[in-house]
């Protein structure tokens, strides 16, 4: 798995220097999977706390069966965001900035349906990335970089040169001349540092801010539709690396909401409306394909309450996750506080590759 994120970004590095003659291309195997604001605002996640710097463009995430979201990652102004762009490094070499507004240009969309056997809650949320900044300054990005490329481009060199040698006929500047030469670095076995790409994997601080609006259908009924909740939040995320791949990451969460459906029994409707403010935080331990983490969330305003729950997450592959939730949910209308959630969250690219 190191070995393709290096490759990746190799590739992708010696694009950048040689924009003349290639098209820069970025490896979308390894971005993470996103978690649904959507779900988020319905609190029916097995993690309510979450980060996404960098999604696939497609997710679909079914921890419960009965609530399924999907979700959708925008990159707007594809010309502007080239190359180490897409990791929130934009420009040459040269202007790199530890703290980057890159990914404001990337949101991702959500949407997410819950069903029970009285009620339809149909909901629609965006996140974005405000802020990244990176675990070394100016200086250290460049020297990173610098050291990275250094290493790397005989490597370059050698696929270059394999490739024309097998076939002596394309043109160096043709995408399939890219394949065949980007194939053959992927069987290159690599030994050297790989601080750079862990520079672009891991940000140390990123700020996201998020909105959901949901609707509820009473007696899921389309006619009896009402407005249900708007949520706005932000989360803010701190990682630490421990080890040689293995992060310690801390999270700090605050939301407010505005329930406009709350159950009246003595109208036996969905008629009181109550405003809520949420805040919290959560740790989180990331190795190579596991992660485990606990959050906590107090509810305060029209309602005293608080989450606990722990979390446990699996990458199966790439595109696979396993992930689940166990502990004290905020109350909901019928008294019920267990949280018991675990199933898989999927998300895939139109591509392996994203071309710029």
């Amino acid at each position: 798995m190191r070995n393709t994120i290096l490759l990746s970004i190799l590739i992708l590095c010696s694009h950048l220097s040689n924009a003349q003659n290639d098209s820069t291309s970025t490896d979308l195997k390894q971005i993470e999977i996103a978690s649904s604001s959507a779900l988020t605002l319905l609190d029916n996640t097995a993690a309510i706390i979450t980060s996404n710097p960098a999604v696939k463009e497609f997710n679909i995430n079914t921890e419960n069966l009965s609530k399924i979201s999907f979700d959708y990652s925008v990159i707007f102004d594809r010309k502007q965001l080239k190359g180490l762009g897409f990791y929130g490094l934009e420009g040459s070499v040269d202007k790199f900035k530890q703290v980057s507004f890159a990914r404001i240009k990337r949101p991702n969309l959500s949407g997410a349906i819950s069903q029970n056997d009285s009620t339809t809650t149909v909901a629609i949320g965006l996140n974005v990335n405000l802020l990244t900044v990176f675990s070394k300054n100016k200086k250290g990005l460049t020297d990173s970089y610098n050291k990275f490329r250094g290493t790397y481009e005989e490597m370059i060199a050698l696929a270059d040169d394999a490739t024309i040698k097998q076939h002596p006929n394309l043109q160096r500047s043709s995408q399939e001349f890219r394949d065949i030469r980007d194939k053959i670095l992927d069987t290159m076995k690599i030994e050297s540092p790989d601080e750079f790409a862990e520079i672009l994997r891991k940000p140390m601080f990123t700020l996201d801010v998020a909105a959901a609006y949901s609707l509820l259908y009473p007696d899921n009924k389309f006619s009896n539709n009402q407005s249900d909740r708007l949520g706005f939040w932000s989360t803010a995320t701190f990682s630490l690396k421990m080890g040689k791949e293995n992060y310690i990451n801390f999270y700090a969460f605050g939301r407010y909401l505005q329930d406009d459906a709350v159950y009246q029994k003595s109208l036996a409707d969905y008629s009181n409306t109550f405003n809520y403010f949420d805040y919290g935080g959560k740790t989180q331990l990331d190795f190579k394909k596991l992660s485990v983490g606990y959050e906590y969330i107090k509810r305060t305003g029209d309602g005293d309450d608080y989450r606990s729950v722990g979390l446990v997450q699996y990458k199966i592959n790439d595109n696979l996750y396993l992930r689940g939730g166990f502990g004290k949910n905020f109350e909901s209308e019928s008294g019920d506080d267990l949280m018991t959630l675990f199933g898989i969250r999927w998300g895939f690219d139109k591509k392996d590759k994203l071309e710029w």
